[in-house]
């Protein structure tokens, strides 16, 4: 028998919130100011998907940009922040504005009452515990990177391939085949290369993306023209062997096998929307974003509301950011309060963008 506990309505929050990263944190603020009582779970810690990223990661985006509730994000060096320090400033933020977060509980179903006053929330703690509660009202915002993107080759779960670089310490006197072109693949190319790896960058394209960031894309430009790091461009993997890579080239479908002690897929992520399939919310296209009204951010399910980067499931090309999403959480406070729709915010071109 699991244990249980159930919170009574006359206990329960105004509002359930399925999701503790910034744009989920930032929805319960906008309702406190309302005074509308607001519970935040997430299966993970707050900023999961943050947490997950490697130790130092520098954002791409600018502090102001990522500020939530109006509480500013400073850095000390006034540069774009990193892991640690986001992290901590969301912390911060959950403390100063008394923020109700449970987290590694995780959201197991989501039921409309028998009387349609709202829905019956199931989830599950860490320790097994199991908790119930009935809540007018749930706000879904569980980001849109919650797995890695596959690749749909054989050897794609072997122990030496790997989905974040993490500590690029490891791969110090390893070969590294680092498959992707964008951000992410073309940083973690330069870190292990700076580490001590022997680095192969594997792209489908004739060269690193356009619009990987300019901090970046310059120096990784001069290690593939020096031979520090090599290039396959062109090429996509066929298999992962336990010793090697098969590469295809796309343009005579030519082969070639890469010598590798090490695999880094860095190819993007994936959204999770199974919750949200799970309790009829409509999902459109293969991307699987939710179906929404853009003025309340409510679903075709009766008190069920989406915020942040989960509204576009999984982007083949991002719309969707943090930094465009911060509005989501003043919509639905709105909605929620009887109050005017705020204004579609003007966003400024910076540097970065």
């Amino acid at each position: 028998m699991i244990p249980s506990s159930q919170t009574t309505r006359n206990d329960a929050p105004d509002v359930l919130i399925v999701g503790a990263g910034p744009i989920g944190i930032e929805t319960a603020i906008e309702l406190g100011r309302r005074d509308l009582r607001a519970l935040v779970l997430d299966a993970g810690a707050i900023g999961q998907q943050i947490l997950e990223f490697p130790p130092a990661t520098r954002w791409f985006s600018s502090p102001e940009r990522l500020s939530i509730g109006g509480i500013p994000f400073t850095t000390p060096s006034a540069e774009k922040g990193t892991r640690e320090e986001y992290l901590a400033y969301l912390r911060q933020v959950v403390d100063a504005c008394k923020v109700e977060v449970r987290t590694f509980q995780r959201v197991e179903t989501i039921v409309p009452l028998a009387d349609q006053s709202g829905h019956r929330v199931t989830s599950t703690s860490l320790s097994g515990l199991q908790h119930v509660i009935d809540v007018p009202t749930v706000v879904i915002a569980t980001g849109g990177t919650a797995r890695p993107r596959q690749l749909g080759i054989p050897g794609e779960d072997s122990p030496h391939v790997h989905r974040s670089i993490g500590e690029p310490h490891r791969f110090h006197g390893r070969r590294v085949l680092i498959i992707g072109g964008k951000n992410s693949a073309c940083d973690a190319a330069v870190l292990a290369y700076r580490c001590g790896a022997r680095v192969t960058l594997c792209h489908r394209g004739q060269a690193i993306h356009d619009r990987v960031k300019y901090w970046i894309k310059p120096e990784l430009e001069a290690m593939l023209r020096s031979g520090q790091i090599e290039g396959c461009f062109g090429m996509v993997p066929l298999r992962i062997e336990p010793d090697g890579v098969v590469l295809r080239s796309l343009e005579n479908d030519a082969t070639r096998t890469v010598e590798v002690d090490d695999v880094l897929i860095a190819i993007g992520y994936e959204s999770d929307q199974t919750l949200l399939q799970k309790t009829g919310v409509q999902l459109l296209g293969s991307e699987e974003a939710v179906e929404h009204n853009p003025l309340t951010m409510e679903t075709n399910v009766p008190g069920m509301y989406v915020a942040g980067t989960v509204v576009a499931g999984t982007q083949a090309k991002f719309r969707v950011y943090i930094e465009n999403s911060h509005v989501h959480a003043r919509r639905i406070a709105a909605a929620l309060s009887n109050s005017e729709a705020p204004p579609e915010p003007v966003y400024n071109d910076l540097p970065e963008s």
